[in-house]
């Protein structure tokens, strides 16, 4: 039976000509797949391009965006608590995402809600704290991944050349989370720049999210400062308006219970950003040291500890030291994705 299906008419050729075709259709699947893998190729450099230029215009056109968050917050005014933050959560969230600095929206949130909830600061820095940090743990998610899946390789070009992002990588290689955690407490530190810098690392996504907690205390403190400005200015018309001996007695209560709280809450965020400094400066210390030597030894291999430095070579390692410590401020980072930076040739 085996020999009479060997000899079937038309047999042979066709065994002939499937393994002729074989190769054909190999090379025929390679073909697919590059042109698969050309095309997301092309379709993500298209996204990244739009994003990118839509960056640059918001950048260029920052300084009209104030009067718009000016413009924004009045209009929130005579809005529903729920649509008032929505807004709020949304236009944060944009301007983390295009690097536009959004202290502007923690202090409207204070200001709106306050208003929203007839002068009761606690129900206002509630709603408002929870309307910004949203914004800024969700916008900072999104760059985190967008600079990690989109704008990684233009981003390594724009930034390596910065040393302090070698410092960068190798504390969050150590530190993960409690680096991103502490650097999101200082006021100084560019968030919108810190989402961008920390895709470049090895730091994890759940690690990134956990780190956003570092936010909290900083927009609750600046949401709850304009929030009671915004109840006191509140209290002052109401005084002009009703019964001033009632109003006056209430509103110096309403005021010292304010500013009692108020103080109390700037300790407290004083505490922590002295904290966070100080652990920001002992991460430094304990990882500029081999970013150095490393950058020094880079082509020596026989060199295995800073000890083993001589000469011209000590000198070297100790300028890289202080350019790693100066590159290091926080202070320098607001301006780093601006188009007018362009890596060193």
């Amino acid at each position: 039976m085996t020999e009479e299906r060997q000899h079937l008419p038309g047999r042979e050729p066709f065994l002939q000509t499937r393994a002729l075709s074989a190769p054909a259709v190999l090379s025929a699947r390679e073909a697919r797949r590059g042109l698969c893998e050309v095309a997301q190729v092309i379709s993500t450099a298209l996204l990244a391009l739009l994003v990118l230029l839509l960056i640059v215009a918001a950048w260029t056109h920052r300084q009209k965006l104030g009067g718009a968050t000016k413009d924004l917050c009045h209009r929130l005014f005579d809005m529903e608590p729920v649509e008032a933050g929505v807004l709020l959560f949304a236009a944060t969230a944009i301007a983390n995402i295009f690097c536009l600095p959004s202290f502007g929206l923690w202090i409207g949130a204070g200001v709106v809600f306050a208003h929203i909830f007839k002068g009761k600061v606690l129900q206002g820095c509630i709603a408002g704290t929870a309307a910004v940090f949203s914004g800024v743990s969700v916008g900072g998610l999104i760059s985190f991944g967008i600079g990690r899946f989109l704008f990684r390789s233009c981003l390594i070009r724009r930034l390596r050349h910065l040393e302090w992002v070698e410092v960068l990588d190798e504390i969050v290689e150590q530190e993960g989370w409690k680096f991103v955690l502490v650097a999101r407490m200082s006021p100084f530190l560019p968030l919108e720049a810190l989402n961008y810098a920390c895709s470049l690392t090895s730091l994890s996504t759940a690690g990134f999210v956990l780190g956003c907690l570092g936010s909290l205390p900083t927009t609750a403190f600046w949401v709850w400062t304009a929030a009671s400005a915004e109840s006191l200015r509140m209290s002052e018309t109401d005084d002009a308006d009703g019964d001033p001996v009632k109003k006056q007695v209430y509103s110096r209560t309403d005021k010292a219970i304010i500013i009692g709280l108020s103080t109390v809450m700037l300790c407290v965020l004083m505490i922590l950003l002295r904290s966070s400094k100080k652990r920001y400066q002992d991460m430094l210390d304990r990882r500029i040291p081999a970013v150095a030597f490393r950058r020094v030894v880079r082509s020596q291999e026989q060199l295995q500890l800073p000890g083993d430095l001589e000469g011209g070579q000590r000198e070297t390692y100790e300028h890289e030291m202080h350019r790693l410590r100066e590159s290091s401020n926080p202070r320098l980072w607001r301006g780093l994705l601006s188009p007018s930076n362009s890596p060193e040739s």
